[in-house]
C-alpha cells in the first residue's frame, strides 16, 4: 500500500512537471475540424503510444518497464479499443474503410516517431506512470492524456473545406 502512495505522488509530481513544460511550450493546436471528443481520444491514443515507445527504448536498460506496460495494456486494452474504433469511424466518413486504416496506421508511425526522436520522459518516469495507470479506472486515461499529450497531438489535417471555413471572415479596409 505504501509503494502505490509513493507511486502515486510520483506520478502527481511528474504530470504537475508536464504541465508546466507544457504551458512553457509552445503547443500545436489540434485541427478544428475535430470534436472535442475526438481530441481526448487522440490523446489517449497517443499515450498508449508513448508509454510503448518508451518501453521499448527502455529495455535492456535498469528502468525495463515493460511488464508495468503489458499491465496498463491489460487493464486499458477495451477502453484503448474503443478510442481506436472512436477515431476509425470518425475517419472513416471521409477517407472510406481503407482509408481509415492507412491514415490511423500513418498517425501512429508519426506519434511513434515524435517519441522515439525526442525523449521527453525518461525511463523511470514512464515505468511509474504505466504502473500507476496499471491501477487506475478507466477515469484515469483521459486525464492522463490531457496532461501528459496536452494540444501536442499528432492528428491529420481538416480537409480544405472545413478548415477554409473555419477561418474568421476577412476584413474589408475602410
Amino acid at each position: 500500500m505504501r509503494v502505490r502512495s509513493v507511486v502515486q505522488k510520483a506520478c502527481a509530481a511528474i504530470a504537475a512537471g508536464a504541465l508546466v513544460i507544457g504551458l512553457a511550450a509552445p503547443a500545436l493546436a489540434a485541427p478544428a475540424c475535430w470534436s472535442a471528443e475526438l481530441v481526448r481520444a487522440a490523446r489517449m491514443r497517443q499515450l498508449d503510444v508513448m508509454l510503448m515507445v518508451g518501453s521499448l527504448r527502455c529495455r535492456g536498460t535498469a528502468q525495463d518497464y515493460r511488464a508495468a506496460y503489458d499491465r496498463f495494456l491489460l487493464r486499458h486494452r477495451p477502453q484503448l479499443g474503443r478510442v481506436n474504433q472512436m477515431i476509425l469511424a470518425e475517419m472513416r466518413g471521409r477517407l472510406g474503410p481503407i482509408g481509415a486504416l492507412e491514415a490511423l496506421d500513418e498517425a501512429s508511425v508519426r506519434m511513434a516517431n515524435r517519441y522515439g526522436d525526442r525523449a521527453d520522459y525518461g525511463c523511470a518516469d514512464l515505468g511509474q506512470i504505466a504502473a500507476a495507470l496499471a491501477e487506475s479506472g478507466d477515469e484515469a486515461l483521459p486525464r492522463a492524456g490531457d496532461l501528459l499529450v496536452g494540444e501536442d497531438v499528432a492528428l491529420e489535417r481538416c480537409p480544405v473545406q472545413v478548415a477554409v471555413a473555419a477561418m474568421p471572415p476577412a476584413r474589408k479596409l475602410p
